[in-house]
């Protein structure tokens, strides 16, 4: 991962809340001039019980948070106030164009947005096979050309390992966090990000080159009189 690109580059968001004692994850993606997708994963767990909950989960939580790779917040729960603020730090930091956010908590985290009177560009992204089908085709063709990099991070591998696709009778996939015997939020925040930037992308408006180069087309074409 080169920490450069997320500086003069657009920056999507995904951000998975979880339940209050359990893990949230937020994921940073940018586009490097060569085309390949760069990716940074944060992830927050309450401190309090995270021994406990590695030992349910399987998963070293403690010791992640040990290395860095996952803030463990003070208290039994995720304080959503810690991480309203890492959202602002990070727009204020970056070029944010989106943070693509599931509903469930989200009134939470906007109240602790409304306190800071900071308004974020947050985007509701469906959890069902309609936002989440493009989505997953999306990174599953970026990873499959070797366009993702994401530094090897061990908690997002462990989501990776952990995730489940389910299908609908059109063959759209989604993620089933019913279905996965693990956490699975490493995976859904990065789906998100992916989903709004490849959004962004189709709506971005044509730059003045491109339109220049179709009406010359447009000319070329016409019959002389």
């Amino acid at each position: 991962v080169d920490e450069q690109v997320f500086h003069g580059k657009q920056c999507y968001l995904g951000l998975d809340l979880s339940a209050r004692n359990d893990l949230t994850a937020l994921a940073m993606i940018a586009q490097a001039d060569d085309g390949a997708w760069h990716v940074r994963m944060e992830f927050f767990a309450p401190l309090h019980g995270i021994a406990d909950r590695a030992h349910r989960d399987r998963a070293p939580y403690d010791v992640w948070a040990e290395k860095g790779l996952i803030l463990a917040t003070p208290g039994a729960s995720v304080d959503y106030a810690l991480v309203a603020e890492r959202l602002v730090a990070l727009c204020d930091e970056h070029d944010v164009a989106v943070i693509a956010f599931d509903r469930w908590r989200i009134d939470v985290l906007k109240a602790e947005l409304a306190r800071v009177d900071r308004e974020l560009p947050l985007k509701e992204f469906g959890q069902g096979f309609k936002d989440m089908g493009p989505a997953l085709d999306t990174v599953e063709g970026e990873l499959l050309n070797g366009r993702v990099r994401h530094g090897g991070h061990p908690v997002l591998t462990w989501c990776a390992a952990n995730a489940i696709a389910v299908k609908d009778p059109a063959g759209n996939r989604k993620l089933d966090k019913s279905k996965a015997t693990g956490r699975i939020d490493g995976m859904v925040a990065l789906a998100m990000a992916f989903g709004v930037a490849v959004s962004a992308e189709a709506d971005a408006p044509t730059s003045m080159y491109e339109l220049l180069a179709q009406e010359q087309a447009r000319d070329a074409n016409r019959p002389t009189a």
